[in-house]
């Protein structure tokens, strides 16, 4: 049922307005941007909306209607989901507000329309959401201004205003996202519901996620573990205040926070502290193999930054590994005298091609090593487009995971793109990558251990 919501044939738009700084107004924009589905907009007072015939209501509608988007003041809600229910529409996405956020008579308005919702078997995000994006059928039926870049990151955001600002930032940041979902106050659909649809969508790699109160905590945590794909949360309101505001939110109850830790740990959940770390962690997840093992080698061409990323390597609970002393004749080959062939690898300042492309070659195939971090420090006196070209290039000949960390902003920014285009994931300091590797390793591990205790993930 919920395909009915992200794959619609057809899309009626209640409260559809010729003002694009209304919500009826740009969701409607943004839906006949791209989509490629019948679209109805639906305004009493127009006969036509945005160039689009308009009509009175959705019973006037002359075809079938599969999904609305309803943007009308919460009072007017529930006739217009009782037209829709009439109408045979299968699923409804609630974008107004002032249901159990605002108290007890918006929770009793919030029941009625789940009970609308229910006696005519149809499913709903929202009440209070910001909607919704599924980008492989082009369809932004959210305020998001544009549709993110392809890719195989589905975010789950119970924030509707931060899920907006989230989506815009990945999209400034180049990343591809497959979905974007906001909860709003999950009053039908919630994230049970979110993670069985996603992890049976083809489209989707790696599911991030915002939470800040988490319903049928049970049947979460057996979803989350049931699930082939990884899940990344950021799980908010763990100060007093914090949980006091995210009830005055979403009315939702924020919960122990050493509760969550917990149970996210057993169900495989990697908890992320922030937002950086969440799509960290989900861009290595979408362009990366899960690592064999934590042992991991560092390259760089400088010492300092690979000092860093590796005192945060054992601070994640990662193994630098020892390198075979047929590995360490190879760099030598390569590096200057006074570089260090040891692991992590310091190329003492030499950033050629033939460094990089040897010394990581020599790395990877290493039987000690699992997992590569390569990192390159931006000087006036280098380029940056030799090594990215190395790594590359010899990462496409490799199983293993290889995560990057081109450092130093300007500059850098032609070797950058060269690895976006590899599919390698780059950060721009060591501790961001060293994180987003472990976030690997760590899942890794949990799927061994489900395995262990003969459990299923499949």
């Amino acid at each position: 049922m919920l395909s009915s919501i992200f794959e619609p044939a057809s899309i009626a738009v209640i409260g559809a307005s010729n003002n694009e700084t209304k919500w009826g107004g740009r969701i409607l924009k943004n839906i006949l941007s791209g989509f490629k589905g019948k679209v109805y907009p639906v305004n009493p007072n127009e006969k036509e909306v945005q160039g689009v015939v308009s009509y009175s209501s959705v019973a006037d509608i002359p075809d079938d209607v599969e999904m609305a988007v309803i943007a009308i003041p919460s009072q007017l809600v529930l006739p217009v989901a009782e037209e829709c229910g009439k109408k045979g529409v299968r699923g409804i996405v609630v974008v107004s507000a002032g249901f159990s956020e605002t108290g007890s008579a918006g929770a009793e308005l919030e029941q009625k329309l789940v009970s609308i919702v229910r006696k005519y078997g149809m499913r709903m995000i929202g009440p209070n959401t910001l909607g919704i994006v599924n980008e492989p059928v082009n369809l932004n039926a959210t305020v998001i201004g544009r549709l993110p870049s392809p890719g195989t990151i589905s975010f789950i955001t119970q924030s509707g205003t931060l899920g907006l600002a989230i989506a815009e930032w990945t999209i400034d940041m180049g990343l591809g996202l497959c979905k974007v979902i906001s909860t709003g106050n999950k009053a039908d659909t919630d994230d049970v519901d979110l993670i069985e649809y996603l992890d049976n969508d083809p489209a989707t790699g790696v599911i991030a996620m915002y939470a800040e109160g988490i319903k049928r905590g049970r049947k979460f945590l057996e979803a989350a573990r049931r699930t082939k794909k990884p899940i990344i949360a950021i799980k908010t309101g763990r100060s007093k205040r914090g949980a006091k505001a995210v009830f005055s939110h979403t009315g939702s109850i924020a919960g122990s926070d050493e509760v969550y830790s917990a149970a996210f740990r057993q169900a495989g959940i990697l908890r992320a502290d922030t937002i950086d770390e969440v799509f960290d962690a989900a861009l290595a997840f979408s362009c990366q193999p899960l690592p064999k093992g934590n042992n991991v080698a560092i390259i760089s061409n400088g010492g300092g930054a690979s000092i860093v990323a590796t005192d945060e390597c054992e601070k994640q609970g990662m193994n630098i590994a020892d390198l075979s002393d047929e590995t360490k004749e190879k760099i030598k080959r390569v590096i200057p005298g006074f570089g260090s062939a040891s692991n992590p690898v310091d190329t003492a300042g030499t950033s050629s091609y033939t460094a990089y492309s040897e010394s990581i070659k020599a790395l990877l195939l290493d039987e000690n090593v699992d997992a590569l971090i390569a990192i390159y420090v931006h000087t006036l006196m280098s380029d940056a487009i030799p090594p990215a070209e190395a790594v590359v290039e010899i990462k496409r000949k490799c199983p293993k995971p290889v995560i990057a960390c081109w450092m130093g902003g300007a500059g850098t920014e032609k070797g950058v793109d060269i690895l976006k285009s590899g599919c390698l994931p780059n950060y721009s300091v060591p501790e961001r990558a060293v994180k987003a590797l472990a976030a690997l390793i760590r899942h890794r591990e949990f799927l061994v251990t489900v395995k262990t205790r003969g459990g299923s993930y499949e």
